[in-house]
């Protein structure tokens, strides 16, 4: 206000006061459409304007749906939150062959599950197979629906009815705008700088496994499994499964079963720090049988908690939430072979 105020004070006219203040306003809004469209960091324009190697988009789910409209189909799309993350997808194709894309999202509850194959539908490109991570939370009443999946369009099918086929909308956000700076940040000054995901939707920048600490992994986990726990499963009040989750579950099997889709399920590991918490707690024990045994009504389904070949090695694990790239392969492996 103070900018305009002086601008009024310096200008007799109000009439030429208004005129300035309006053509300040279409001035600056321009810059703010006009750069995000050059940078474009959610890749929705298919013009690189600036040849930028890597973008960085603070929402996943945008960045990840925008980049696959651009994209062909896929033989095995791969579906989870975060802990899906560390999967190579070039590890997935030395086995079932063909082409395979990452669509892990940050926080996935099942709505996001469902979300991504309606969107894939949607789009005309289903896959062949689809590898889905399932984490023991997304079933919990108490947890709501990632709020970056409540804005997204595309995989929203909660509050949107008909999908926002201007996709451009998107770079006008202040988010679009945040991501537009830091991807401007990093292309001239952090060229060896990678972003979160390659062209697969591969986080494939996780530390590498030959190089973690198991003790200083294991304080961290200690850490923040207590954290954990107070965040995700709501004071220990998680008893039983959504019975709208697993209604949504459902339409993911009808789905997968009418398009010939094959469906590997597996449980997401839970470092061992934070699955003993869980287990030591009659409520979120219940859950935790009641989850699994759901989940082995499906065909193709590995319950990967207190498998050996995972919890030997406590480097497989990030803290107490995430796992490695090595442990990625190995996920694969006993998944699908």
């Amino acid at each position: 206000m103070t900018f305009y105020t002086s601008i009024f004070k310096s200008t007799k006219s109000p009439k030429k006061w208004i005129f300035l203040v309006l053509l300040s306003s279409f001035t600056i809004s321009l810059f703010f459409i006009s750069f995000n469209y050059i940078i474009d960091p959610y890749t929705i324009t298919k013009y690189n304007i600036l040849n930028i190697k890597y973008k960085f988009a603070r929402d996943d789910r945008t960045e990840k749906v925008s980049y696959f409209k651009n994209l062909d189909t896929f033989d095995t799309v791969m579906i989870g939150s975060s802990r899906v993350y560390s999967i190579n997808p070039e590890t997935v194709s030395d086995i079932l062959g063909g082409t395979t894309y990452n669509f892990g999202v940050g926080t996935a509850t099942v709505e996001d599950l469902l979300g991504v194959i309606k969107f894939l539908k949607k789009e005309n490109k289903l896959p062949k197979n689809i590898l889905m991570g399932v984490d023991f939370y997304t079933f919990n009443s108490d947890i709501p629906p990632n709020k970056y999946f409540l804005k997204n369009r595309e995989l929203n099918f909660l509050t949107y009815t008909n999908y926002d086929e201007d996709n451009l909308a998107k770079l006008f956000s202040i988010d679009a705008f945040r991501a537009s700076l830091k991807t401007l940040d990093y292309h001239l000054f952090n060229k060896d700088k990678r972003s979160r995901f390659d062209s697969s939707g591969w986080a494939g920048a996780y530390e590498d496994y030959t190089l973690r600490h198991n003790e200083k992994d294991l304080l961290k986990a200690k850490q923040e499994a207590d954290s954990e726990i107070d965040k995700i499963f709501s004071s220990y009040n998680y008893s039983k499964l959504d019975s709208l989750r697993i209604k949504y579950f459902e339409e993911i099997r009808e789905l997968c079963h009418n398009n010939n889709i094959t469906l590997y399920l597996f449980t997401t590991p839970i470092h061992p720090i934070l699955l003993e918490k869980l287990s030591l707690n009659k409520n979120t024990n219940k859950a935790l049988h009641e989850f699994i045994s759901f989940l082995q009504s499906f065909e193709n389904f590995h319950n990967l908690y207190h498998d050996k070949r995972i919890y030997k090695e406590l480097r497989n694990f990030h803290g107490a939430t995430h796992t490695s790239s090595n442990c990625g392969d190995t996920i694969v492996k006993i998944v699908l072979e």
